[in-house]
């Protein structure tokens, strides 16, 4: 793919953080390989990419770094 799907901007190879929730927890996984549009900044994975993310977060290994994360409550904003 080299073109974005949802804008048809030009799609370009990244390494990228990329969150994701298992369990009720958010974990950060770090140097994930991308394509991030340029225009947009959809993210787009490999099949294969989100193979390895998904096992890494359910294998669960000691985190290379833990980072305190705020929650904000849209509903409570006023």
């Amino acid at each position: 793919m080299d073109r974005c799907p949802f804008c048809g901007g030009d799609l370009e190879e990244r390494a990228i953080r990329y969150p994701q929730e298992y369990e009720g927890r958010i974990v950060i996984l770090a140097n994930v390989p991308a394509q991030v549009c340029r225009q947009c900044g959809e993210v787009f994975l490999e099949p294969a990419v989100i193979e390895r993310v998904q096992r890494l977060v359910w294998e669960s290994p000691p985190p290379r770094q833990t980072l305190e994360v705020p929650v904000y409550d849209l509903a409570e904003a006023s």
